[in-house]
């Protein structure tokens, strides 16, 4: 073999990429079957909580709602539905494994989650419209579906970089997630005077992906002692939002605005989510006790910061000028942070009226990491056990938001989404679960 300069400057392990050998063969130890047989319908179809368990026995991947708003027989004067309605529906997920502590996830941060995991924007935009589409008066007489899928710590909603399947026959409790929905009619846009939105789900059922062993010898606690010893499994940990009010009025896009983070947990925060939403949007219209006002509910427009920067002990670790987020987000990463969105417009019946873009931002701490087992990868980020971390962020110069309405909503206040990041693993043993940090 012909031996090169840079051959030799070169280290690295020789691969045969003319045949296929045993360096470049894998195959699978201990063969398996899949399978999205298990159903479960939801409690209460018009909101509150509905408990979802799945029994100890077999390997967990991912968890979708299928949630079906029925066809509307009589007059839909006035009634809409946002994109991706049936995330909007999520007030909060909770989940347990086995004898786990418990944790909470608000509906747009599963969302958020589920959209940043996708492999690119086509991609992210079919999961969006997926989670409900958008739908006015004159398509309401057919019935409305959204399918939502759970980012939980140990799934991966994308087939590229896919996790394995959480081992639940290592549990002797069963998994828990628990959804609480808000009431169904806050998700829908109304007129004054229009008619009344469903009150109810046609159907809510939550269904999961299962893989299973072909031969259950070949179970991890058949074949060690799993009294005295752990198994890992490589996660991902989303501590729960916090919403940080904004300074508002027409000046705010001029004024760059200090906000400080608390509330780190111990452990290492690999990054940094936010993304900026105005309470003209966010604000439910409809309550069942009281009229329907001439508005939209548009959850998910998030909006861009014109700049934006994050410190921590005074150094500065991300630093975006001139909205320039989306550029260093995608190239250290496979897509630009935004989800194609529909605004509303408010009306009989209400219209989308144009397409715009959702947007969020990643500030990283640790070292980028692409790979498609980097799930499995431990790439350290930065401990900031009881620290605080400082973000200087510019609105965008559209402030006030407009309304669906077309008027100027002078009473919206902006509002900075944030969640965090960290690296843990998931430790079984002893039929039980925990996280470490």
């Amino acid at each position: 073999m012909a031996t090169s300069t840079q051959d030799m400057v070169r280290p690295g392990e020789c691969i045969d990429l003319y045949y296929y050998d045993g360096e470049t063969h894998q195959k699978q130890c201990f063969p398996t079957t899949q399978n999205t047989k298990y159903i479960q319908a939801f409690q209460n179809t018009s909101g509150g909580s509905q408990v979802f368990t799945i029994p100890p026995q077999m390997g967990i991947q991912d968890v979708v709602l299928e949630m079906v708003f029925p066809a509307i027989a009589g007059s839909t004067t006035g009634l809409g539905l946002p994109r991706g309605w049936g995330y909007a529906l999520i007030k909060q997920v909770s989940f347990r494994y086995g004898g786990s502590s418990q944790y909470f996830l608000t509906g747009d941060q599963i969302l958020q989650n589920a959209l940043r995991r996708q492999p690119s924007r086509s991609t992210a935009n079919d999961l969006f419209t997926l989670g409900g589409n958008f739908a006015a008066s004159t398509t309401l007489a057919t019935a409305q579906t959204a399918l939502v899928v759970l980012t939980l710590p140990h799934n991966i909603p994308s087939g590229v970089g896919k996790s394995h399947p959480l081992p639940s026959d290592l549990l002797t409790q069963q998994i828990q997630v628990t959804v609480e929905l808000y009431p169904v009619q806050q998700v829908w846009t109304t007129s004054s005077g229009g008619a009344s939105p469903p009150a109810n789900l046609a159907s809510g059922q939550f269904q999961v992906q299962q893989v299973i062993l072909n031969n259950q010898g070949d179970a991890l606690a058949r074949r060690v002692d799993m009294a005295n010893n752990a198994y890992t499994f490589p996660a991902e940990f989303v501590q729960q939002k916090q919403v940080i009010p904004l300074t508002t009025g027409a000046g705010a896009s001029s004024t760059a605005q200090s906000v400080v983070l608390t509330g780190f947990r111990s452990g290492e925060v690999k990054s940094i989510q936010c993304w900026l939403t105005s309470s003209a949007d966010t604000t439910p219209n409809y309550s069942a006790s009281g009229t329907p006002a001439a508005d939209t509910f548009a959850p998910f427009n998030w909006y861009l910061p014109s700049n934006i920067q994050m410190s921590y002990a005074g150094e500065i670790y991300a630093r975006y000028d001139y909205g320039s987020s989306p550029l260093w987000n995608l190239i250290n990463g496979n897509k630009a942070p935004a989800v194609d969105n529909a605004q509303i417009t408010a009306g009989t019946p209400p219209t989308a009226a144009s397409s715009s873009l959702s947007y969020w931002v990643e500030l990283p701490f640790a070292q980028t990491m692409m790979d498609e087992d980097a799930h499995a990868t431990l790439v350290h980020g930065k401990p900031i056990t009881n620290g605080i971390v400082n973000l200087l962020l510019t609105v965008p110069t559209d402030y006030p938001p407009v309304t669906g309405s077309g008027s100027v909503d002078s009473g919206a206040t902006w509002q900075l989404n944030v969640s965090y990041v960290y690296n843990t693993s998931i430790l079984f043993s002893q039929g039980t679960a925990d996280y470490v940090f």
